[in-house]
Protein backbone atom coordinates (compact mmCIF):
# COMPACT_ATOMS: atom_id res chain seq x y z
CA UNK A 1 0.00 0.00 0.00
CA UNK A 2 0.96 3.27 -0.73
CA UNK A 3 1.12 6.04 2.34
CA UNK A 4 -1.19 8.92 2.26
CA UNK A 5 2.22 11.20 2.37
CA UNK A 6 3.53 9.54 -1.01
CA UNK A 7 0.78 9.90 -2.40
CA UNK A 8 0.44 14.13 -1.68
CA UNK A 9 4.29 13.99 -2.42
CA UNK A 10 4.13 12.55 -5.97
CA UNK A 11 1.14 15.08 -6.65
CA UNK A 12 3.09 17.74 -5.63
CA UNK A 13 5.82 16.68 -7.99
CA UNK A 14 3.41 16.28 -10.58
CA UNK A 15 1.89 19.66 -10.84
CA UNK A 16 5.35 20.89 -10.75
CA UNK A 17 6.20 19.47 -13.68
CA UNK A 18 3.25 20.30 -15.67
CA UNK A 19 3.92 23.98 -14.51
CA UNK A 20 6.73 24.49 -15.64
CA UNK A 21 5.92 22.54 -18.64
CA UNK A 22 3.29 25.01 -19.34
CA UNK A 23 5.22 28.22 -18.33
CA UNK A 24 7.63 26.99 -20.94
CA UNK A 25 5.29 26.67 -23.84
CA UNK A 26 4.11 30.11 -23.21
CA UNK A 27 7.81 31.27 -23.38
CA UNK A 28 8.54 29.93 -26.80
CA UNK A 29 4.93 31.44 -28.28
CA UNK A 30 5.85 34.90 -26.81
CA UNK A 31 9.13 34.64 -28.60
CA UNK A 32 7.90 33.53 -31.79
CA UNK A 33 5.65 37.12 -31.85
CA UNK A 34 8.58 39.07 -33.76
CA UNK A 35 8.92 37.45 -36.98
CA UNK A 36 12.13 38.84 -38.33
CA UNK A 37 12.23 39.91 -42.10
CA UNK A 38 15.17 40.29 -44.72
CA UNK A 39 15.55 43.25 -46.70
CA UNK A 40 17.79 43.64 -49.44
CA UNK A 41 19.26 46.93 -50.67
CA UNK A 42 19.68 47.66 -54.39
CA UNK A 43 23.54 47.17 -56.03
CA UNK A 44 25.84 50.04 -55.25
CA UNK A 45 28.09 50.27 -58.03
CA UNK A 46 31.90 51.12 -56.95
CA UNK A 47 30.24 50.91 -53.75
CA UNK A 48 33.40 48.71 -51.83
CA UNK A 49 35.48 51.63 -51.88
CA UNK A 50 36.32 52.27 -48.15
CA UNK A 51 33.31 55.04 -47.87
CA UNK A 52 31.04 54.03 -45.21
CA UNK A 53 27.74 53.14 -46.33
CA UNK A 54 23.97 52.11 -44.70
CA UNK A 55 20.83 50.36 -45.11
CA UNK A 56 18.18 51.35 -43.31
CA UNK A 57 14.89 49.26 -41.52
CA UNK A 58 11.56 50.31 -42.62
CA UNK A 59 9.77 52.78 -40.17
CA UNK A 60 9.50 51.47 -36.75
CA UNK A 61 11.48 48.79 -36.76
CA UNK A 62 14.90 47.95 -35.42
CA UNK A 63 17.91 46.12 -36.80
CA UNK A 64 19.09 42.32 -35.76
CA UNK A 65 21.93 42.16 -38.22
CA UNK A 66 23.25 43.07 -41.52
CA UNK A 67 25.75 42.06 -43.92
CA UNK A 68 26.81 42.48 -47.35
CA UNK A 69 27.65 40.72 -50.75
CA UNK A 70 30.65 42.12 -52.90
CA UNK A 71 30.02 41.48 -56.88
CA UNK A 72 31.60 42.32 -60.11
CA UNK A 73 29.82 44.21 -62.90
CA UNK A 74 28.90 42.38 -66.19
CA UNK A 75 32.36 41.09 -67.91
CA UNK A 76 34.60 42.65 -64.82
CA UNK A 77 36.42 40.59 -62.38
CA UNK A 78 36.89 40.97 -58.64
CA UNK A 79 40.65 41.45 -57.75
CA UNK A 80 42.53 38.06 -56.04
CA UNK A 81 43.46 40.55 -53.02
CA UNK A 82 41.08 39.62 -50.14
CA UNK A 83 38.07 42.45 -49.07
CA UNK A 84 39.13 45.02 -46.12
CA UNK A 85 36.42 44.97 -43.76
CA UNK A 86 36.82 47.94 -42.06
CA UNK A 87 33.30 48.25 -39.84
CA UNK A 88 29.87 46.25 -39.92
CA UNK A 89 27.64 47.48 -37.22
CA UNK A 90 24.50 48.63 -36.57
CA UNK A 91 23.58 52.20 -36.48
CA UNK A 92 23.81 54.30 -32.94
CA UNK A 93 19.93 53.82 -33.01
CA UNK A 94 20.11 50.21 -33.95
CA UNK A 95 17.63 51.29 -36.76
CA UNK A 96 20.05 50.36 -40.09
CA UNK A 97 23.51 48.73 -40.47
CA UNK A 98 26.79 50.41 -41.46
CA UNK A 99 29.40 48.54 -43.87
CA UNK A 100 32.24 49.83 -44.26
CA UNK A 101 33.94 47.48 -47.13
CA UNK A 102 37.45 47.83 -49.37
CA UNK A 103 37.74 45.18 -52.58
CA UNK A 104 38.51 45.94 -55.94
CA UNK A 105 37.86 44.74 -59.15
CA UNK A 106 41.31 43.13 -61.58
CA UNK A 107 43.03 45.52 -63.51
CA UNK A 108 41.00 45.28 -67.20
CA UNK A 109 44.35 45.48 -69.06
CA UNK A 110 46.57 43.04 -67.78
CA UNK A 111 50.10 43.75 -67.89
CA UNK A 112 49.46 47.17 -68.54
CA UNK A 113 51.38 49.48 -65.47
CA UNK A 114 49.38 51.97 -64.04
CA UNK A 115 46.02 50.45 -64.83
CA UNK A 116 43.35 52.17 -63.25
CA UNK A 117 41.50 49.45 -60.40
CA UNK A 118 37.90 50.03 -59.51
CA UNK A 119 36.22 49.25 -56.65
CA UNK A 120 33.90 46.37 -56.92
CA UNK A 121 29.93 46.38 -56.14
CA UNK A 122 28.20 46.23 -52.84
CA UNK A 123 25.15 45.48 -52.13
CA UNK A 124 23.93 45.45 -48.04
CA UNK A 125 21.50 43.19 -46.46
CA UNK A 126 19.75 43.92 -42.73
CA UNK A 127 17.78 41.73 -40.66
CA UNK A 128 14.73 43.89 -38.94
CA UNK A 129 12.05 43.09 -36.50
CA UNK A 130 8.73 43.25 -37.67
CA UNK A 131 5.70 44.55 -36.30
CA UNK A 132 8.23 45.59 -33.12
CA UNK A 133 10.28 48.42 -32.61
CA UNK A 134 12.17 47.04 -30.12
CA UNK A 135 13.69 43.25 -30.32
CA UNK A 136 12.55 41.53 -26.65
CA UNK A 137 10.48 44.69 -26.08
Amino acid sequence: MISRTLKRAAAAVGTSVLVVMAGGGATAVAQTTVQPQAVQGSVIRGGADGTPRTLMCPPEENVLSGGFAISAPQGGVLGHGAADLLESRPTPDATGWVVTVRKNLAPAERGRPGAHVAPADLTLFVVCTQGENTPGG
